[in-house]
């Protein structure tokens, strides 16, 4: 054998028992840390809710001299779908935008339509007697115990009374049109018009914002209670 042939045949034997000692081992880049996106980024579909300026129109709701509850329940549901779009995940659609008639079985349409996950239809009261005030959240008299409506207005009646102070009248049962839809809904009533203690409240921007601010936190509770939402870390 030549001196160049045992040459090779000696690199060829090192190479070989450096390689079985882990010298040249193969190095494996550290795995990348996750990354966490956030709904929209993932591409994600917000989630819909459906917010109902009660009355509008031909129907002003209740009257108590110039104060129409119609005008008053736009202004907070108009605050309230702002604080709803300015939510990670989550999209607001009103039934109405302006002081328009809108039957009540387009309005439920239009939720379903736009693909609401819940309603949540915004009024203030009225009473004969001025002294009767508070806040109260109706349910239509046709869910069963089980029905998700009774966990919203739960909710939505908890946060609406911790945000605003007002009175807790609870949650009720009625005859609301709210039974021709099977979304979970319920009807805010965030106050009286009527009451000398509460009327000069409600037309109050800052107690708007309020009311507001309460309803999206028992809409917001709504949504982690049944997973629709999640925290974020």
């Amino acid at each position: 054998m030549t001196k160049r042939g045992i040459a090779v045949i000696v690199v060829i034997v090192i190479t070989g028992i450096l390689a079985v000692s882990g010298v040249f081992k193969r190095h494996t880049p550290p795995a990348p840390e996750p990354v966490v996106l956030t709904q929209q980024e993932q591409g994600t579909p917000p989630i819909t809710i459906a917010i109902d300026p009660g009355h509008g129109g031909r129907d002003p709701g209740g009257v108590v001299g110039n104060v129409l509850e119609k005008n008053v329940n736009l202004q907070i549901a108009n605050r309230l779908a702002e604080l709803v779009d300015a939510q990670s995940g989550l999209k607001a659609i009103l039934t109405r935008t302006s002081d328009v008639t809108v039957d009540n079985p387009l309005r439920l349409q239009l939720a379903e339509g736009a693909g609401a996950v819940l309603y949540v239809s915004v009024h203030t009261n009225s009473y004969s007697d001025p002294s009767v005030h508070g806040a109260e959240t109706l349910v239509d008299d046709t869910r069963a115990e089980d029905d998700p409506s009774w966990k919203l207005a739960e909710l939505v009646q908890k946060e609406l009374v911790a945000a605003t102070g007002a009175r807790d009248r609870g949650v009720k049962k009625q005859a609301l049109y709210l039974d021709q839809t099977e979304l979970p809904a319920v009807s805010a009533e965030v106050g009286f018009i009527t009451s000398t203690d509460e009327k000069d409240k409600l037309l109050d921007p800052t107690y708007q914002d309020k009311i507001a601010r309460g309803l999206l936190q028992g809409i917001l509770d709504y949504l982690h209670t049944t997973g629709q939402l999640k925290e974020q870390v």
